[in-house]
């Protein structure tokens, strides 16, 4: 039986992704914005949004959170295609770091259960 939650999953499968050997930033940002053109982003974001009729869904942090995402991701689109030096833009790795120890205690665990595990 697949459970309706399964998709939260792979949505943390994608932190646990950054501890795998051979993990490559890199190809990750290249094959993002290989398929998806801003225009697409958008348009995805705005999907995401709840429908503003639904009052009882209605969500501010959630409409916040995305017009910042969207953002954040021209911006980092802007950086690459203008050569701007992204090593002026400071982000605090103590806010994270909480977040990415338990992903990788996590990992650690499944790899030394699971000796045929793929994702090492």
């Amino acid at each position: 039986m697949r459970s309706n939650y399964a998709h939260l999953i792979l949505l943390d499968l994608v932190i646990y992704e950054t501890h795998r050997s051979g993990y490559d930033p890199v190809e990750n940002v290249q094959t993002f914005w290989d398929k998806y053109p801003l225009s697409t982003i958008q348009d995805y974001i705005i999907a995401l949004q709840p429908d503003m009729g639904d009052k009882e869904k209605d969500n501010p942090k959630l409409s916040e959170f995305s017009v910042e995402l969207l953002r954040v991701l021209i911006a980092y689109f802007m950086i690459h295609t203008t050569q701007l030096d992204l090593g002026k833009v400071s982000i605090s790795l103590e806010v994270n770091k909480e977040t990415i120890d338990t992903s990788k205690a996590i990992s650690d665990f499944f790899k030394r259960v699971s000796p045929s595990n793929t994702n090492s």
